[in-house]
């Protein structure tokens, strides 16, 4: 595709979604020089608990490298908590595992950062970037998708041809429906409980999951010393938590951690979601592709959802500024297969694994619970398996840009 076709087109990249990975994608195309056009519908609001976003990542390792090469991080670095380590054990039973980051040769295992920092951070470097552009607030009409480009129809009647469009618009996505796309789905029959707390002692970069009965429970370190948690319980069991007053869930919050952390002083305001995961069953299609939630969901347990969309964003970036560099139509299937190649190895293994240990550790069938014992006491003193498995899991060893050139 020559500079002079190209001029037929409003934006090199339509990305519909302004949220983190949509964000993340529309950084990674205006620095290597794409016109990119950021249509979101409004300035997300988020809730707060004890004056923090409710809603956090655990950004890994890997993914700090790629904030940093799109420079966002340098933005939000100082608001970000590292993990230094990390405890993972079974309800009260004597099996468990430990991580720390010295044994990757790492100073952090990853960090845990408010989602409206992260993506505040993201906007600010997209602001400076002379060929992006944000619509906010604005909302797509209608996309209709032609042999040679796709033209996206704004509410306020503005059209812009472009040849690719991408959905990175959540995971009720409304350009995936809009394209016909079904999803398989699974619905975890649980809700996640988000607040932020005020623990007695200090984490000391430690951040804490426990496996209960009816769903994992996840200490994240906070700076200030607070912690977020991340609280998955039935659906039946999340509505009683969520109608208790703040005293009677501090209790209960309390007798499900445990002492490692001390009293729990305080817990600020809850908000609940449900759980599910799902699998876009295309990822792409002529002049489409799917990014984050969009294309794909897991169940929150490992905290990865965030990293594998900016992944997502990296590699998709990546392909299209390749395609471009060597003239090739970025909005047709052979650039896009390309794309899908690089993803699902990465998001089927996190997609099933994540689906596995879910299984696993809410399974109620006898003996079940001294295997999972079993098995992360083998991990935990397996050091080459230990490290390789931390190293899989901060994003160090896959094959996905840090930077687009």
């Amino acid at each position: 595709m020559s500079d002079t076709g190209r001029m037929e087109f409003d934006a090199d990249v339509v990305v519909i979604g302004g949220g983190m990975v949509g964000l993340a994608l529309a950084c990674g195309l205006g620095q290597a020089g794409m016109r990119v056009t950021v249509v979101e519908r409004e300035m997300a609001h988020p809730s707060r608990s004890l004056g923090r976003d409710c809603r956090v990542s655990a950004i890994v390792a890997g993914t700090v490298e790629m904030l940093r090469g799109l420079g966002a991080w340098r933005r939000l670095e100082h608001e970000a908590c590292a993990i230094e380590s990390m405890r993972v054990w079974d309800d009260q039973r004597d099996g468990g595992i430990r991580f720390e980051a010295g044994e990757a040769g790492l100073d952090a295992l990853g960090f845990i950062v408010e989602n409206s920092v992260l993506a505040g951070a993201l906007r600010e470097t997209l602001e400076e970037l002379p060929s992006a552009e944000l619509l906010c607030p604005a909302s797509v009409a209608d996309v209709r998708w032609r042999v040679s480009a796709a033209e996206v129809e704004l509410d306020d009647g503005e059209r812009l041809r472009t040849p690719l469009v991408v959905g990175a618009d959540g995971g009720r996505s409304w350009l995936r429906a809009r394209a016909g796309i079904p999803v398989w789905s699974h619905r975890f029959g649980q809700q996640g409980i988000v607040a932020t707390v005020r623990p007695a002692m200090p984490h000391r970069g430690r951040a804490f999951q426990r496996f209960l009965p009816t769903g994992p429970l996840a200490f994240l370190p906070l700076t200030g010393d607070l912690c977020s948690i991340v609280w998955s319980a039935e659906d039946g069991e999340a509505a009683r938590l969520m109608a208790l007053d703040d005293a009677r869930f501090l209790e209960e919050l309390q007798r499900a951690f445990g002492p490692v952390l001390g009293p729990l002083l305080e817990a600020g305001e809850r908000a609940a979601f449900p759980l599910r995961s799902q699998l876009a069953r295309h990822v792409a299609r002529p002049r489409l592709a799917l990014v984050g939630d969009a294309a794909h969901q897991i169940h929150p347990l490992a905290g990865l959802g965030v990293n594998l969309g900016i992944r997502d964003a990296m590699v998709l970036a990546q392909e299209v500024a390749d395609a471009r560099r060597f003239g090739e139509d970025w909005g047709g299937m052979p650039v896009l297969e390309r794309y899908m190649r690089g993803r699902m190895p990465d998001v089927l293994a996190v997609l099933g694994g994540m689906e596995g240990f879910h299984h696993l550790f809410t399974s109620r069938v006898p003996g079940m619970g001294w295997l999972r014992n079993a098995g992360m006491r083998l991990a935990g003193n397996a050091g080459p398996l230990k490290e390789m498995l931390m190293r899989r899991a901060m994003g160090l060893s896959l094959p996905v840009p840090r930077r687009i050139v």
